[in-house]
């Protein structure tokens, strides 16, 4: 603006000077020449009444050399001229100033001369012997003096731009010092002149407009990372030519990505060629979608286009997914396994009982057998339904408030007879053991857990029970002093039918599905466990659960 506002005031300088020089000129010209009129009116007046002799050597005499006189006979003939020889010249009877003389005694004309760029005023008069008598004078035209003062016009002119040059930066600086002042970021702009006061105005009206724009994309922007950094998904976004424009916090982690990354080339974080490829076809305008492994991990990756240009890659662990897929056709293949054996055996004794092969003193035993694997099936088929049922979060609407020491009680007494059969004793303890729960699932829960530890344990071994509400927290322990648990094999024992010793199991009977009903349980009460084992002294399992509601009489024994 600073620049704009000088070049405008040397502009207008020079304008200004311009005009002023040329009125001048045309002003002084129409004041020279009528200066000039009068004067040649007033040489003709005084020479008037003169004779011609007389009026030419008066005039000689006067050495006025800018001054012309013509001696004109009533014929038009020269008699005389002050500046070329009378003789030479041509007759004058044409002129216009001389025929206006000799008919109303008083004549005048101007002539242009191109080639001197002059004006030659005449003005003639009648004399008194009939003659008539010629005065003129040439003068510069308007343009003959503007070129004629040109050369002082310039000097002068370069002189008016020298001064102007300083004056025109000390008074844009006078105009706009005041406006650089002014505090743009104030609640109120002052204008400092108040024809600034319509953009000052529209300024603050714009300011207010654009604060609030501001303000809503800067939420916006913030709910968008926030909803980015959030996500349990990682995203990636890349531009045209496969430069990074976005890396949410779950896709830096997932890959070990640095920031920052805006700008930086997917080359720089990739260097997996399946994923280059897919992200290249992508960016061409396909969807792809591939999985990949990193850190015992599963990622199922998306590609996805964008209709602006570039494409978005969004990475989501499948791992606990890919796991349970895996556990279901596990589940699936043990549980047909499971079902086979007992019905293959009782299709067996059936099959042999309806041809008559068994004899008469061996049909209870064959019944028998029947009855035995009839039950197993309808144990296993029960314990099936009821993890279906766990996994599907059922009981949570059963949940009451549990003395948890009555349920282990009922649970010892009723489980004594199979303890006292294999020599095994209890120990049991419990304190301030209150809580929300499901009452039959807590009492399915300690009876998987202390069937197990008297089934794996030794001849006169100890199952401890042990419950203790502590604050918000309610510890539950069953211990053993059994076999115990190969190292291996403790990161498993909770999974569906899987057995540390498969002879030892079909010894002792069971469905394989005790402890992953006990983990299910757990699961719906928001609970955690804890193993630990050692080969040949026994086994601890410990669950923590957060009691969520104190019961009455904890609340008394507490105050």
């Amino acid at each position: 603006m600073k620049k704009q506002v000088f070049i405008s005031m040397c502009v207008l300088t020079v304008f200004c000077f311009l005009l002023t020089s040329v009125a001048l000129c045309l002003i002084f010209y129409g004041k020279y020449s009528a200066d000039t009129r009068i004067e040649l009116k007033n040489i003709a007046d005084v020479f008037r009444e003169e004779t011609s002799q007389d009026t030419a050597d008066v005039f000689l005499r006067s050495k006025r050399k800018d001054i012309r006189i013509t001696l004109i006979a009533q014929d038009g003939t020269v008699t005389f001229d002050s500046i070329p020889p009378a003789a030479n010249m041509e007759n004058h009877a044409d002129r216009e100033e001389v025929i206006s003389a000799l008919a109303s005694g008083v004549g005048e004309s101007d002539r242009y001369s191109e080639t001197r760029s002059e004006v030659t005023h005449y003005y003639a008069v009648s004399m008194a012997d009939g003659s008539v008598f010629r005065v003129s004078k040439a003068v510069k035209t308007a343009l003959g003096m503007f070129f004629e003062a040109l050369p002082a016009l310039l000097l002068l002119g370069a002189a008016l731009l020298v001064a102007e040059y300083f004056l025109s930066k000390k008074l844009t600086k006078h105009l706009l010092e005041p406006i650089n002042n002014v505090d743009m970021n104030a609640s109120t702009v002052v204008p400092p002149y108040e024809e600034l006061e319509p953009f000052a105005a529209k300024f603050a009206e714009r300011r207010k407009k654009l604060r609030r724009e501001l303000n809503e994309i800067s939420s916006r922007k913030g709910t968008v990372e926030a909803i980015l950094d959030n996500m349990s998904e990682g995203i990636i976004l890349v531009g045209d030519g496969g430069v990074v424009l976005t890396v949410n916090k779950c896709a830096a982690a997932f890959f070990d990505v640095p920031f920052p990354t805006s700008g930086k080339n997917i080359l720089e974080l990739f260097r997996n060629a399946d994923i280059l490829e897919h992200l290249r076809s992508a960016l061409a305008g396909n969807r792809e979608e591939m999985n990949l492994q990193r850190d015992d991990r599963t990622y199922h990756a998306l590609f996805s286009p964008v209709l602006s240009g570039g494409a978005i890659i969004l990475f989501m662990d499948v791992t606990e997914a890919v796991k349970a897929e895996t556990l279901r056709r596990e589940f699936s293949a043990n549980v047909s396994h499971e079902l086979k054996t007992p019905l293959t055996t009782i299709y067996g004794h059936a099959e042999m009982l309806y041809n008559g092969m068994v004899k008469d003193e061996d049909k209870r035993s064959f019944y028998g057998h029947i009855k035995d694997e009839t039950g197993r099936l309808i144990a296993l088929i029960e314990d099936i339904l009821m993890i279906s049922r766990l996994d599907e979060g059922a009981g949570q609407e059963l949940f009451e408030e549990v003395d948890l020491s009555e349920v282990i009680a009922v649970t010892v007494e009723s489980i004594t007879p199979k303890a006292q059969a294999n020599g095994v004793t209890f120990r049991v303890s419990a304190e301030n053991a209150f809580m929300r729960a499901n009452r039959s699932q807590m009492y399915e829960l300690l009876y998987n857990l202390i069937d197990n530890a008297i089934k794996y344990n030794k001849q006169g071994g100890t199952v401890s029970i042990n419950a203790v509400g502590e604050g918000e927290t309610l510890t539950l322990t069953v211990a053993d002093s059994g076999i115990g648990i190969p190292k291996q094999a403790q990161e498993r024992i909770f999974e569906r039918f899987y057995r540390v010793d498969r002879s030892r199991s079909k010894k002792t009977g069971g469905t394989g599905l005790g402890l992953a009903i006990a983990k299910h349980i757990v699961l719906v009460h928001r609970g955690s466990i804890e193993l630990s084992s050692e080969v040949g002294k026994g086994t601890t399992i410990t669950f923590r659960f957060a009691k969520l509601q104190n019961h009455p009489n904890q609340q008394q024994s507490m105050q």
